[in-house]
């Protein structure tokens, strides 16, 4: 993937919070659904996403102590947690489409023996 670095993220709320701070997007994964986390102008944006579906959805929430409890959420109630560091000057739905195909590409979820290293339980 050039220009985005894609890595799994250790199902830690700080450390999910900590890669937003620093810029970096988060994907969040339950099954087959994708929800994309952005920290941008001191609000959460945040996309939903189905592979296969023609749309997804769009929220953005203040980044005040309720949003940041339920962000922080995320990594305990998430099959598994992505990082996806990227060059700015990308546009930012190309980078949630190229980080999904290649998240599907390593770990597709339907043969969970082929996915070791994500633990999908819990």
């Amino acid at each position: 993937m050039e220009n985005i670095s894609l890595d799994l993220l250790p199902k830690d709320g700080e450390l999910l919070l900590k890669a937003l701070a620093d810029g970096k997007m988060i994907i969040a994964r339950s099954k087959n659904d994708f929800l994309y986390i952005l920290d941008f102008n001191d609000q959460f944006h945040m996309f939903r996403h189905t592979p296969g579906a023609p749309g997804g959805g769009q929220r953005q929430f203040p980044k005040d102590e309720k949003h940041i409890a339920t962000v922080r959420r995320f990594a305990d109630i998430s099959d598994a947690v992505y990082v996806a560091e990227y060059d700015r000057n990308l546009n930012v739905f190309s980078v949630m489409y190229t980080a999904e195909e290649g998240i599907l590409a390593m770990f597709p979820g339907d043969d969970r023996e082929s996915d070791g290293m994500v633990d999908f339980g819990a």
